[in-house]
């Protein structure tokens, strides 16, 4: 019973792996589709965060996700924790249009595949956590393959690069520290991501309007 708990579990994680990855590929075909012709990546990340902000929420509560009273988080937790993972959010999903809309989406998927290196090396620093010497090794790989990638890419983008490396670092951060905010609080991870998208919304709509929506409706 306990073995065949343990297939399921693995049979479970990688279907949710293979879902992540192709809905993420699939994102950032189109996305690099619409920045092409549309090159405005803040206006494209406010948009998303206005699609969380509105769509999440009715999302949620028909699939049954109960609410967590967001009132028994303290202000102090709010500022420690919760509104640094709300910016981080926001130029996470900027920095990714950016990329996107320098470099091909291949080369943007092959630099967000340094994102085990960013992790291991932040939860070190960050949480202190050690990792075996075969953890360490098997990066190297990574490291080898992103850099013969960017030798050979015919239409490399300092900015581009730069952009998805500094995206996959703070998406690093991101899963980090949500990951403490989830224990500590006990909040969904569904609800959690609403609840950073509309707090990332509210502080960066004077941001774009200042940016982008000027210069749209002038």
């Amino acid at each position: 019973m306990a073995e065949e708990n343990v297939n399921k579990q693995g049979i479970l994680i990688i279907s949710l792996c293979l879902i992540w990855y192709i809905t993420s590929s699939c994102n950032n075909v189109i996305g690099k589709t619409l920045l092409n012709e549309f090159p405005y990546p803040l206006t494209v990340t406010i948009a998303q965060l206005l699609s969380i902000t509105l769509f999440s929420g009715p999302v949620l509560k028909c699939m049954g996700v109960k609410p967590r009273r967001t009132a028994d988080i303290s202000w102090s937790y709010y500022k420690k924790f919760l509104i640094p993972l709300s910016l981080g959010k926001f130029f996470a999903v900027v920095l990714t249009h950016v990329s996107l809309w320098k470099v091909p989406v291949s080369y943007t998927h092959t630099v967000k595949a340094t994102m085990p290196l960013f992790t291991v090396f932040l939860a070190r620093l960050c949480l202190g956590e050690k990792q075996s010497m075969k953890v360490y090794i098997s990066l190297l790989p990574i490291m080898i393959g992103v850099g013969i990638a960017t030798i050979t890419e015919l239409s490399f983008n300092v900015i581009g690069l730069l952009s998805a490396l500094a995206s996959t670092c703070v998406f690093s951060l991101l899963h980090i520290y949500s990951k403490k905010v989830l224990n500590d609080t006990g909040i969904h991870h569904l609800r959690l991501i609403h609840l950073l998208g509309k707090l990332a919304f509210v502080m960066f709509l004077p941001v774009w309007v200042a940016f982008d929506g000027l210069t749209m409706f002038e």
